[in-house]
């Protein structure tokens, strides 16, 4: 009976213990004093409840684990780290999804294979990369090595390849899931292009001289680029934070983001920075040869310390002192219009009956802004031809964007004159008509006390460089179709509808606040034909001077032509405004 007895307590044990071959003596000695009992001979036991148990294999700083064949084992295991040893036979868990492996001196080429999601090979001399398309990695961190190459079958968001000898990195920078990028202390001479997602791109300290693809980025994207060659930056797209320390900039940097909170320009040779968005409240230009600020953004540090020069806004004698938004604009009114001439009558003017006094505050507008320059001189009444005054008119620039992609546009209006050639000029007479309003995009639209006003439907952009906005000419400026008179005939010579006596923004013949009936009750009331001379008034509808209901060049006819002429119950609203 002893014989059976001894077979059957073999298998029972043989049963009991799965056993690993683990030839690595200092991986045992590990493995032994984690979880006492589970090695035997050369083997470690699978079964060992410590072995079944274990979540992380922490084999960090240990003493010289060169084998780590066994350790699959640890089959619960799901995250791995073996940083400085001195791994020569790799080998790990097959559902580990966490692998450290820094310091390890890890030649040649590394296959990342699935399903590691976060990997962490640095300081190696690791030469090139492979990660297979079924990883679902996520985090790469592989600094420090000897990379010049990498084969993406994945793109992980996160992504650490500093200190390697890389020029490219391929399709990688502009995929659609690649958030953080550091590629700082490569061989790189120009900026990968980003994705859409990209939010950080750290690549200073290479032989960059090419920043032309770093726009179009994430609206919280920030990048370094110190320590490289640049020589010029033509844009930041949607940066938020941009790092160009210790790069030369002398052909400068053609503007910034509408995002930008932070600029970094030390050390560089910088002749004169950019217009300053609004968002932008740290600027740090030390030891550059700037010295001072094209503009002050209400929320920016003004600080010495930062700027290395006293704060101070640039004046009109610095070359790098930047204008005053302007506009280059021209409308024609329909009320004194002469289709002969091409040019408007200026009948106000030479009867000495335009007010000295902007009359548009009595009809309710309030002006939005900061104000203008110029101040009102009477002596610009007393220019005659093309350049003759013909009215006051208001204009108004209308923020286009808004919410997330809303720039420094702010509302803005203002007075101004309007000459015979349709030129508008400032209450002086100065050109080109000066605004004083921040960078930006916006729709511009002018307005008049007795003609329906017109708006620009596309965005202008603002800038110190003079916007010219043409409303006489259709192929020049998009209105509404329909906005202006002459729309219909495509014609270069368009003009703002007249018969808006009400200044309610529409044309009405007849009914409830029509525009017909304040004539009649100006001339008196009672008599028709009566009329009222020598007048500045919104009843003279075609602006000569004189109030009239009927009769030669009355000003009730206009009314009724421009809601069509055949149908007196008709109304012409102002278009494009909202």
């Amino acid at each position: 009976m002893r014989l059976p007895l001894l077979l059957t307590l073999g298998f029972a044990l043989s049963s009991a213990h799965a056993l690993t071959w683990m030839p690595d003596a200092n991986l045992r000695n590990w493995a032994n004093n984690q979880f006492p009992g589970c090695i035997s001979g050369n083997y470690i036991d699978e079964n060992h409840p410590g072995v079944q148990s274990a979540g992380m294999v922490d084999l960090s700083f240990q003493s010289n684990i060169t084998n780590l064949t066994g350790v699959e084992a640890f089959a619960s295991a799901t995250g791995m780290n073996v940083s400085n040893n001195p791994i020569t036979v790799w080998d790990y868990p097959l559902f580990i999804s966490q692998l450290g492996a820094s310091n390890c001196g890890v030649t040649g080429t590394f296959f990342i294979p699935f399903p590691l999601t976060y990997v962490n090979i640095s300081n190696n001399a690791i030469t090139s990369l492979v990660i297979y398309s079924s990883s679902s990695l996520s985090t790469l961190i592989a600094h420090h090595n000897q990379i010049t190459s990498v084969s993406w079958g994945v793109v992980p968001g996160w992504v650490d390849l500093s200190y390697n000898q890389l020029t490219s990195i391929g399709v990688a920078s502009g995929s659609p899931f690649l958030q953080y990028l550091e590629i700082s202390h490569n061989n790189f001479t120009a900026v990968p292009a980003g994705g859409s997602s990209l939010t950080f791109l750290g690549a200073s300290w290479n032989q960059i001289t090419n920043v032309s693809q770093l726009s179009g980025n994430n609206f919280n994207f920030e990048a370094d680029l110190s320590h490289n060659a640049i020589q010029q930056v033509p844009g930041l797209g949607n940066a938020k934070s941009v790092d160009l320390s210790f790069n030369p900039l002398t052909l400068g940097i053609s503007g910034t983001s509408f995002k930008l909170q932070t600029l970094r320009v030390n050390n560089t040779q910088l002749p004169c920075l950019p217009y300053l968005h609004f968002p932008l409240v740290n600027l740090y230009c030390a030891n550059s040869p700037i010295n001072c600020i094209p503009n002050q953004p209400p929320n920016l540090v003004m600080s010495a310390a930062n700027f290395g020069f006293t704060p101070v806004v640039c004046g009109a004698s610095s070359p790098c002192y930047m204008a005053t938004p302007s506009l280059d604009l021209r409308v024609f009114l329909q009320g004194p219009y002469d289709a002969v001439a091409v040019q408007m009558r200026d009948d106000l003017r030479a009867q000495g009956l335009l007010p000295h006094v902007d009359p548009y505050p009595t009809l309710g507008v309030s002006y939005a802004g900061s104000g203008w320059p110029d101040v009102f001189s009477s002596t610009v009444y007393s220019t005659t031809g093309p350049n003759a005054i013909v009215d006051w008119i208001v204009v108004e620039l209308t923020p286009y964007f808004t919410g997330s992609l809303a720039d420094d546009a702010t509302p803005y209006s203002r007075p101004a004159f309007v000459q015979r050639d349709g030129d508008v000029v400032g209450l002086d007479g100065s050109w080109p008509l000066v605004m004083n309003t921040p960078h930006g995009s916006y729709r511009v639209a002018v307005r008049h006390r007795n003609h329906l006003g017109a708006i620009t439907t596309q965005p202008q952009g603002l800038s110190s460089t003079m916007l010219t906005v043409d409303f006489t000419r259709y192929s020049a400026t998009a209105c509404q179709g329909g906005a202006m008179h002459g729309d219909s005939l495509i014609a270069d010579e368009r003009q703002l509808w007249r018969g808006d006596v009400n200044y309610n923004h529409q044309v009405k013949y007849i009914g409830s606040g029509n525009d017909r009936d304040p004539i009649l009750t100006a001339i008196g009331g009672t008599v028709p034909t009566q009329m009222v001379s020598g007048v500045y008034a919104r009843e003279d509808v075609n602006m000569d001077g004189v109030i009239k209901y009927t009769g030669a060049d009355n000003d009730r006819d206009p009314i009724l032509q421009n809601i069509g002429g055949a149908n007196p119950t008709a109304v012409r609203n102002q278009l494009g405004f909202y």
